[in-house]
């Protein structure tokens, strides 16, 4: 018998023919019977310790399992909360974010040169013409926001004309509106951002001045500021 073959059947002791038995027996110093007692011994310890083995192995499954469940269970349920939550407060968030004051306005703006600031270099020659269109103003407590388009024209060039995106946001006191603007084209993705103080009553036209840093280089040798008017009239929404 080789070797693997003995080392099986020694984790093996039920495989043992009865003329192996015998020759262990004899070798032990015991009988046939007491050889074969102890492979019917060994064979059901080693059943033992299979079985337990399944059963700890069933017992780590059933723990798993029903952790899972809890978890899936609890993931759902706070998906359910989430979901339902934002519709208990629609109603209040609705009513918050209701302006208070709604207009639409048109309207025109121009590049101040130079010389019309007296002795002032800093700023910018006179490049653009602006035309403002279907801004629409809303004001909710003392947050302001406008939105449209506003259309410019080179100066000295006017086939050269774009129409922009204007937005701006600020603070609305009284009649007197502060505001930080951004002008995007859409054809060069440039982007213009700047200042404005509007006289801008609840009723009535608004006007007022921006001012901000042109990209452009300016012919003049001027700049780099620029600072213009901007006049707008109220529409019917």
């Amino acid at each position: 018998m080789g070797e693997s073959t003995l080392y099986k059947k020694w984790r093996e002791p039920q495989s043992f023919t009865e003329f192996e038995l015998r020759r262990i027996a004899n070798v032990l110093g015991i009988n046939y019977e007491q050889a074969s007692a102890l492979c019917v011994e060994t064979k059901n310890r080693d059943s033992i310790q299979a079985e337990q083995q399944i059963e700890s192995i069933k017992g780590f499954h059933i723990r798993y399992g029903v952790l899972l469940v809890m978890v899936v269970l609890g993931v759902v349920l706070l998906s359910v909360i989430l979901h339902f939550l934002p519709d208990t407060k629609l109603g209040k968030d609705e009513r918050l974010s209701l302006p208070e004051y709604r207009a639409r306005y048109i309207g025109a703006g121009v590049d101040l040169a130079p010389s019309d600031l007296g002795e002032e270099t800093a700023f910018h020659s006179s490049l653009y013409d602006y035309e403002f269109l279907d801004i629409t103003v809303e004001t909710l407590g003392e947050d302001i926001s406008l939105t449209g388009k506003m259309r410019w024209t080179l100066k000295r060039d006017k086939q050269l004309t774009r129409l922009s995106e204007f937005s701006a946001q600020g603070k609305h006191l009284g009649d007197t509106a502060a505001l930080v603007y951004t002008v995007k084209d859409p054809v060069d993705s440039d982007v213009w951002i700047g200042t404005a103080m509007m006289h801008m009553p609840r009723s009535g036209d608004a006007n007022g001045y921006w001012m901000t840093i042109h990209n452009d280089k300016d012919p003049a040798g001027t700049g780099p500021f620029a600072i213009g008017t901007i006049d707008l009239t109220r529409r019917k929404m």
